[in-house]
């Protein structure tokens, strides 16, 4: 029994030095047709030791790590957390996708993170509904003509400079 208090000691001294230097910015839990996403800013400073997300539950659904290869998400068992300050979310690189409850635009629900060696974190986080991508196409068709018009009003200039034309 007294070996088992000496390491939870342990363990809770280096969980607290981790979470002193740990930040989390900028919660939020994203809906939308896609899926439900929680989104979140991490500061880790440089100089400490590596750090991954092991954990991320709500009060009514669990979060499943997922991270982008190619033009699909697989699951992933944690998320790493590098150094400086980096972006889960929807359209990063990693992601994390909340199964198993409803969430309501407007309401603020407890997000619990879990980190290495018992770092334990619990953030209030305000639900949002997910925008809606902007489709590729459209902002295509925009650009489109615009070397056309370009080519167009060279050449017309060009023709208005020329010196074998009458004026």
């Amino acid at each position: 029994m007294r070996r088992v208090l000496a390491l939870l000691a342990l363990l809770g001294a280096v969980a607290l030095g981790h979470l002193a230097d740990l930040e989390v910015d900028r919660i939020r839990i994203l809906t939308g047709p896609e899926g439900t996403f929680l989104e979140l800013a991490v500061r880790y400073p440089k100089n400490d030791t590596p750090l991954a997300l092991r954990v991320a539950v709500t009060d009514r659904s669990k979060g499943v790590f997922e991270r982008r290869e190619g033009g699909r998400y697989r699951r992933v068992k944690e998320l790493p957390i590098p150094y400086g300050i980096s972006t889960i979310g929807v359209a990063t690189r990693y992601r994390i996708r909340l199964v198993g409850g409803r969430y309501r635009p407007g309401e603020t629900v407890p997000v619990t993170l879990l980190f290495p060696a018992g770092a334990l974190i619990t953030l209030p986080a305000k639900v949002a509904p997910l925008a809606p991508r902007p489709p590729w196409g459209l902002g295509l068709l925009v650009l489109l003509p615009l070397p056309l018009v370009i080519l167009y009003r060279t050449r017309r200039r060009r023709a208005a400079r020329s010196p074998g034309r009458a004026r």
